[in-house]
């Protein structure tokens, strides 16, 4: 995951240019506005809800949120408890959260989205399930500390009457994960809406093998259900490589198998480069057109 380096706002289409169509479910995690616009116009449909990241202790990017509230999209925010320090980041402790000890700083936040008047989805601590990161689950960073900082957060923004919809969003089930689905499950009354984050790593590592769409999402699609019931779903990563064989096979191997996954309503593409892996629909003209034609076709 990044926290998305948002730059300088750009300004709106012209009134003159004709409306492109709707990516339907698709939207998009993006680094800045221009990207976006430049995809955009590659694909040439327009993402309704968009996604970014945030750290602990940063404000919430209203600027941000206005540029893309004003285009009519969805917002959603991946909000990460971890802060940035010299030496790289350091998570912040769940229990810490539940305690109240960060009670200031989630006022503030429920306010500054209060004042924007428009809803927020919110994704806390993603892949929280996770053994990498800097605020994954360790011995004094417990499944039980998680589900007490979450309806926290949540209480203290239902105070504030920020609206927000809340959006819980493990990682894919993987070997050896360090807690089951169920343990880490707020609640529905804490719960709006569920989600997955899961890629297509192919042969990046020597670890990884190539998995098709349903192969990364269908037993985790199927455990969140069991966990969760009927709550909308969505996929809040999403991405898949060129390496270890064709991504624009898997894009259409994904647009094909979609409909049978009935309660994803939302499926945010990764449109990041992340070090030397490049998630990006754009890393060649096969996979950029695989998307096109994927988008119309379920328009």
């Amino acid at each position: 995951m990044l926290t998305a380096a948002l730059g300088g706002l750009v300004a709106l289409p012209s009134a003159q240019a004709a409306p492109l169509p709707s990516c339907g479910v698709f939207g998009l995690t993006v680094n800045s506005p221009a990207v976006l616009d430049a995809v955009e116009r590659k694909l040439g449909c327009t993402f309704g809800a968009v996604r970014w990241f945030q750290d602990w202790n940063t404000p919430f990017n209203q600027a941000y949120a206005r540029t893309l509230s004003s285009q009519g999209r969805e917002l959603e925010l991946s909000w990460q408890p971890r802060v940035g320090l010299a030496s790289g980041v350091r998570g912040v402790p769940y229990r810490d959260i539940a305690a109240g000890r960060h009670d200031a700083y989630l006022r503030q936040f429920a306010r500054d989205i209060r004042r924007g008047g428009v809803t927020v989805r919110v994704t806390f601590a993603p892949e929280m399930n996770g053994n990498w990161g800097a605020y994954q689950l360790t011995r004094s960073n417990t499944p039980t500390d998680f589900v007490r900082a979450w309806r926290r957060i949540v209480n203290v923004f239902r105070t504030e009457k920020a609206p927000v919809r809340w959006v819980w969003t493990p990682n894919i089930l993987y070997p050896d994960m360090p807690s089951s689905y169920r343990a880490l499950y707020p609640g529905g009354e804490w719960v709006h809406e569920v989600g997955l984050d899961g890629y297509n790593w192919g042969t990046t590592n020597p670890w990884n093998r190539w998995l098709s769409f349903r192969a990364t999402f269908a037993a985790s699609y199927r455990e969140l259900k069991l966990v969760a019931g009927n709550k909308p779903v969505q996929l809040g990563e999403l991405a898949s490589v060129e390496q270890g064989g064709s991504k624009a096979a898997w894009i259409r191997d994904m647009c094909a198998a979609l409909p049978g996954f009935g309660q994803i309503r939302r499926a945010f593409w990764f449109h990041l480069q992340d070090g030397r892996v490049d998630w990006r629909i754009t890393t060649s003209q096969a996979a950029l057109d695989a998307f096109r034609r994927c988008v119309r076709s379920r328009r």
